[in-house]
């Protein structure tokens, strides 16, 4: 099973300050193939039904998925910049927890994903997954 959380500290001093390259990071770490902004990830997951499964907004799944072994990806468009986070394995009953990193400023590490975006963007965020590692 990939260790996200693993790869998620080891990239997180660098793009902690970037959302798009954190996870571009990430997701290279992990053998998987994501490029662009923010935007154009949720794009390109949202197109690739073969590979990427869309977990749609149901953030409880998305902790299922990742306790799995699966690499799930947070996402959400926006007009000035989207936004994305890498979901890690927790126990969380409420929101999963992520790593994401923020332009202009410092993300979070390990952190309920109701701290990335605000509470009226929250319920339109988009999860994604994906098998890695041997799955």
């Amino acid at each position: 099973m990939a260790d996200v959380k693993a790869a998620c500290e080891k990239h997180w001093d660098r793009w902690k300050g970037d959302c798009s390259g954190f996870v571009r990071a990430v997701a290279g770490e992990l053998g998987v193939p994501l490029t662009g902004t923010a935007n154009a990830m949720v794009d390109a997951m949202a197109r690739q039904g073969g590979v990427w499964q869309s977990l749609g907004h149901d953030g409880m799944q998305a902790t299922r998925y990742v306790n799995q072994g699966f690499f799930v990806v947070a996402g959400l468009k926006s007009t000035a910049h989207g936004h994305v986070a890498v979901i890690v394995p927790s126990a969380s009953a409420g929101y999963p927890f992520g790593y994401w990193g923020r332009l202009g400023g410092v993300g979070r590490k390990n952190t309920a994903i109701n701290w990335a975006w605000n509470h009226q963007d929250l319920p339109r965020v988009e999860y994604f997954a994906r098998q890695v590692g041997g799955h």
